[in-house]
Parts: structure tokens; sequence; C-alpha cells
């Protein structure tokens, strides 16, 4: 869990309900101390005890930030790409923004809740388009495999471990940073390119947090 730095900012916490409702004391505006060195579960924590008289649990709340309401943290409940204890606020942007804008604020809301496995929500939408009952339709498809049952899926729907969603590092920082690579003091030289080389090295790009970053 993060602690607290010496440097810590008011942050305004507001709360929206979306499309899951939350404790009925869970509502208003409120103001809560953060600091880059905190962790985003120690944050999410923080809010819930002042949001909330319950203090209800940090893993059903949501953040985000700013007008395109860019989520910090999970993507919705037990989402198991995201390590919350070892991701921390430095790693987001939203501090910078709000000391030059001190009436921007977080939002938060309840977590989404956690996804259908693949395949079940379109198996059931086609068998409601046919009247048939969705649950048959889904258990059929489990029998003959056209569908994996949960338990033989990886998190969060099963227990067959995250290395399916890692990735090359390289293919990542061309897809996941909206920054270009740093290329030094000059561009690639083309001998470089000819040798079938990406003439930059993924180290060479500057890391923004992604849900997929499992190294």
């Amino acid at each position: 869990m993060g602690a607290g730095g010496d440097q810590t900012t008011m942050v305004t916490i507001k709360v929206n309900h979306g499309e899951r409702s939350g404790p009925e004391d869970l509502d208003g505006t409120y103001k809560v101390e953060v600091s880059p060195e905190d962790s985003i579960r120690a944050l999410k924590e923080r809010i819930s005890e002042v949001i909330s008289k319950r203090a209800i649990d940090a893993e059903l709340i949501q953040l985000s930030f700013g007008p395109s309401e860019k989520l910090i943290g999970k993507r919705f409940y037990k989402d198991p790409l995201i390590d919350e204890e070892d991701t921390f606020v430095k790693q987001y942007s939203f501090l910078e923004w709000i000391e030059r804008f001190p009436h921007w604020g977080l939002t938060v809301k309840m977590a989404a809740e956690t996804p259908p496995p693949p395949g079940v929500a379109i198996k059931k939408a086609a068998a409601s388009a046919e009247a048939m009952d969705p649950e048959k339709a889904v258990e059929e498809a489990y029998k003959t495999g056209e569908l994996l049952r949960p338990e033989e899926l990886p998190a969060p729907w099963g227990d067959k471990g995250l290395d399916v969603y890692k990735r090359d590092p390289l293919v990542r920082s061309i897809g996941d940073n909206p920054l270009p690579p740093n290329y030094g003091d000059s561009n690639p030289s083309s001998t470089r390119v000819k040798a079938g080389k990406a003439g930059w090295e993924a180290s060479d790009v500057d890391h923004i947090p992604n849900v997929l970053d499992l190294e």
C-alpha cells in the first residue's frame, strides 16, 4: 500500500452513481488529500472512508478523471490486469492538471460488474432473438465445446492465470503509448531500418500505465 509523501494535494472527489447504485450515504462532493506516492489502492481506501459512513470496500470503487472519464486503476470489479497495490498516483498525470486547475477533480462511482465470459453475451442475444432460453443456449454451447466454460478461462472468469494477456514489449510500446519514441539527438539511420530493425528500442518509449502491462 502506498504511503503519502511530503508533497500532497487536496483533491475534490465527486460522486456519480452511474448505472450502479451505492450506499444511500454515498453522495455529494468531498475533499481528499492525495500524494504522488499513494498507491491507487490506498487512494481508493481513503476515498471510501471519506464518502461513506460504512467505508465501502475499495474494490467496489471506480475512479476516473477529466471530461473523457479516463479510468484510474481497475476497469471493472475484480479486474485481474491491474494491481492497484503496485500502481501509483505518480504514474498518472491528474495531479499535475489539478494543480493547474484546482476546480477539477476525480469522479468516483460504483465499479462496473465483471463482464461475462467471451461469447456468452452474443450467444444469449442470439437465443433471445430466436425466442429461445438464453441460459439453456449457453449451457448447450458449453456441452458442445462451442464456448469454453469459465473454469477453462483465464482470470477474471477462471484460474488459468494471466500469461495469455502478456504481450511483446515492443508491440506494447507501439500500441499503447501516445508519445513517439525518443530517438535521441538524431533520427535512426537508414542502415538500421534496412537491417529489419525498428530503429529504436521499446525502452526508448516513455512508459504510460496500461491494463496489459504485466511485467
